[in-house]
């Protein structure tokens, strides 16, 4: 229950506040972009999407504000979103402030310079601002993430220690119990067992006394076994037993080749019984040298289980299945061969790799989502100040992508990323990592790079690929890109600043007209 309650405070609080601060950062960012286009062109259907965007962001920002109302007990003040809330109007009366003039086509005087100027600085510190609440908050859900796996590892230990606890404390006075109790009479059970095995013939026990367990078990061995005598189990019922069993069962004799199979088997490996029989039972697995049954002598108690192994189909198909197997002895306890039971695991391994996927990888582009980014910017960081070699950390932002979004439709827009993302793949080698960040921004890892040099060729790469139209029937787009490029250990040393170094220097790039890249700058 309490980790039922855990992972309900993830998904109720923790998750929402993440994507809505997300959500923020992305659509102030929109809307700086949407207004510095409003100032520059006066478009009053720039402006009617600016007040869409207004409004979509107060919706996302009051969510925000109940979520965080609505828990108390959160490290995060209420108070801060406060004071962020009553910055954006400020932002906003500054702007209402500024448009009118614009649009009228006034002379820039100091006075309109200076609201302008004010209105650009509100701009970039609120971005800041919510970037800053985003990184806090995400930050934060690492870090719930982390305790909720601590604390489930701890009860996890914590239960494994009192389950071993009991059952040694029960062994210890069973075993006291036994020795008192039980051992003589059932020393005595054990000669009858012998004695059937041998001959089939028992000493019926005599002056049985009712209240006495042990006595009575004897008893009730005595008559099992004049019961027996009168029955046999039948062929037929056995062949029942191994017809209905869920895997497949092969029974493999001394000398390495298969003598019995049952219907699962054949329906697993696609052959006919007649060619099975006979067989050498390395024909089931796609590696004949290297599996469990290669070379086995078959020693008493030999026995495998739950062995991950490729087996292979008669029409070629390799698949993977779980593997079993132990000794079959006969009446005097030799070894005649094995029983061996296999289960086809495709369908396990494939959801396996369905919830990997969703863990780690961009739905819509496969790429590797923010979380593996991470993963691999402190990996790489670990391995570079390890080797003292340098890597590059660039951050894309995709110029003219939400017009595309706005007139063509989601469907295109989705369809442009997937290609993105594709061109991408290709210009970078397998060992650097691409991933999507969210909307249409983008990260790529280049690791091991020689100089500047090489790093400003894959960035020109980047621009000059990605300006290739897309092309989907009769519709042609056509985008641009900037890029905000961070060096390790030049730049900075820890991975969340080359984050934040990179996309400084992306927006530097985007002020230098866009479609273009620039290094991080100290003194930008």
């Amino acid at each position: 229950m309490v980790q039922y309650n855990r992972l309900s405070r993830l998904e109720d609080t923790w998750f929402p506040m993440v994507s809505l601060s997300a959500d923020l950062v992305h659509l102030f960012k929109n809307q700086v972009d949407s207004h510095e286009d409003a100032f520059l062109t006066g478009e009053e259907e720039i402006s009617g999407e600016l007040n869409s965007l207004k409004f979509r962001f107060m919706n996302k920002f009051e969510q925000l504000e109940e979520l965080v109302r609505s828990r108390p007990d959160l490290s995060f003040r209420l108070s801060e979103l406060e004071s962020l809330k009553n910055d954006y109007e400020l932002l906003r009366e500054c702007a209402e402030a500024v448009d009118p003039l614009l649009s009228k086509g006034e002379e820039l005087t100091p006075a309109i310079q200076k609201e302008i100027q004010k209105h650009g600085q509100l701009q970039q510190d609120l971005l800041g601002r919510f970037s800053s609440l985003n990184e806090r908050l995400s930050s934060g859900f690492i870090q719930e993430i982390q305790r909720n796996k601590a604390k489930s590892l701890h009860a996890t230990f914590f239960l494994g220690f009192l389950f071993f606890l009991v059952i040694f404390c029960v062994a210890i006075i069973t075993e006291k119990i036994a020795t008192r109790l039980l051992v003589n009479p059932l020393t005595a059970i054990r000669d009858n067992i012998k004695r059937f095995a041998a001959s089939h013939d028992v000493v019926e026990p005599a002056d049985i006394n009712p209240s006495d367990e042990v006595e009575m078990l004897a008893s009730a061995f005595w008559e099992m076994t004049q019961d027996l005598k009168a029955t046999t189990v039948s062929k037929k019922y056995v062949e029942n037993i191994i017809r209905n069993m869920s895997g497949g069962l092969v029974v493999v004799g001394p000398d390495g080749l298969i003598r019995k199979v049952n219907q699962q088997t054949l329906d697993l490996f696609g052959y006919a019984e007649e060619g099975l029989i006979g067989q050498k039972a390395t024909i089931l697995f796609d590696d004949p040298l290297n599996n469990p049954l290669h070379g086995v002598s078959y020693p008493d108690n030999w026995d495998c289980r739950n062995v991950e192994l490729d087996c292979r189909h008669q029409g070629g198909l390799v698949f993977q299945a779980h593997f079993s197997a132990s000794t079959m002895e006969n009446e005097v306890g030799e070894v005649v061969g094995l029983v061996c039971v296999l289960n086809d695991i495709t369908e396990m391994k494939e959801a396996e790799h369905k919830l990997k996927q969703m863990a780690l990888y961009d739905a819509l582009t496969g790429l590797a989502n923010r979380h593996l980014f991470f993963d691999r910017l402190e990996l790489a960081a670990h391995e570079a100040a390890r080797g003292k070699t340098k890597f590059a950390l660039l951050f894309l932002d995709l110029d003219k992508f939400k017009p595309i979004n706005d007139t063509l439709g989601h469907e295109v827009g989705d369809l442009v990323l997937r290609d993105v993302a594709t061109r991408l793949k290709k210009m970078v080698r397998s060992a650097d990592t691409v991933s999507r960040m969210g909307g249409d921004e983008f990260t790529i890892i280049l690791t091991g790079v020689r100089d500047n040099l090489a790093v400003e060729g894959i960035a020109k790469n980047i621009i000059q690929t990605l300006g290739v139209p897309f092309v989907y029937d009769e519709i042609s787009c056509t985008l641009g890109v900037s890029i905000g490029i961070s060096l390790f250990p030049q730049h900075a040393e820890d991975a969340s600043q080359l984050i934040n170094k990179a996309d400084q220097a992306m927006y530097m790039a985007k002020g230098k007209g866009r479609n273009t890249y620039c290094f991080y700058e100290r003194n930008q």
